[in-house]
């Protein structure tokens, strides 16, 4: 019963974390750092991401247009949607894949992202974040950061994002809220329509879950 309410708000605030989550990870650092030095540089970075919200979200909301620039020039060089993607279909899935659906799937994921971050704006009430506390393995290249999420719309929540650094670059690519896994829960999605309809079937899927955040750039690029 526990681990179904606990489902339940998930649910809920998927989307929300998600955004918050995508937003984290532009702040991502390029180098190995002692675990002190991690919280203070994500704590550091989270106080822009607060003022940002704070001051820019109406902005964002009446041009979303501003927001994919950000998603394009900042998010998408360190998040990888490819790795996501591959995580929630599964390798045995992920092989079948030919060249240019991998291509299709990943570009509609990322509109995904910026579908996430837009309505973050949207739900904006004044959350804080800030680093609550960071593991990392002993080989200092994978563990997780915990972020601290506070609001006056719902009790405060521990967020832990998982981080790992490859090729020198510290990426994230999931999160977890009480031990619910973002990517665990999305993944019957992903994997029940591709077994039904294939790529083209989660595709068609995620553009159709896309389709106000494309008709709202659309607009705005028009203006």
């Amino acid at each position: 019963m526990k681990l179904g309410k606990q489902t339940i708000i998930m649910n809920r605030l998927s989307n929300f974390l998600a955004g918050i989550f995508f937003l984290l990870i532009t702040s991502l650092p390029s180098i190995s750092a002692a675990n002190t030095e991690i919280t203070t540089y994500f704590d550091q970075k989270l106080s822009k991401i607060n003022k940002f919200l704070s001051d820019n979200h109406q902005e964002a909301l009446e041009k979303p247009t501003v927001l994919a620039h950000f998603v394009d020039k900042e998010l998408l060089k360190v998040w990888a949607a490819e790795n996501t993607v591959r995580a929630m279909l599964g390798p045995k899935r992920w092989k079948r894949l030919t060249e240019s659906q991998t291509n299709i799937l990943i570009k509609t994921y990322e509109n995904t992202i910026r579908r996430y971050l837009f309505e973050v704006l949207q739900q904006y009430r004044g959350q804080k974040a800030s680093v609550e506390s960071v593991r990392l393995n002993d080989k200092g290249n994978k563990g997780w950061l915990r972020v601290r999420l506070e609001s006056s719309s719902f009790p405060t929540l521990n967020i832990d994002l998982k981080i790992y650094k490859e090729q020198e670059h510290w990426t994230v690519y999931d999160f977890s809220f009480q031990g619910i896994s973002f990517v665990k829960m999305k993944r019957d999605f992903f994997r029940d329509t591709f077994d039904k309809s294939g790529a083209e079937g989660v595709v068609a899927e995620l553009r159709e879950k896309n389709k106000e955040i494309n008709q709202a750039m659309a607009v705005a690029s028009d203006e």
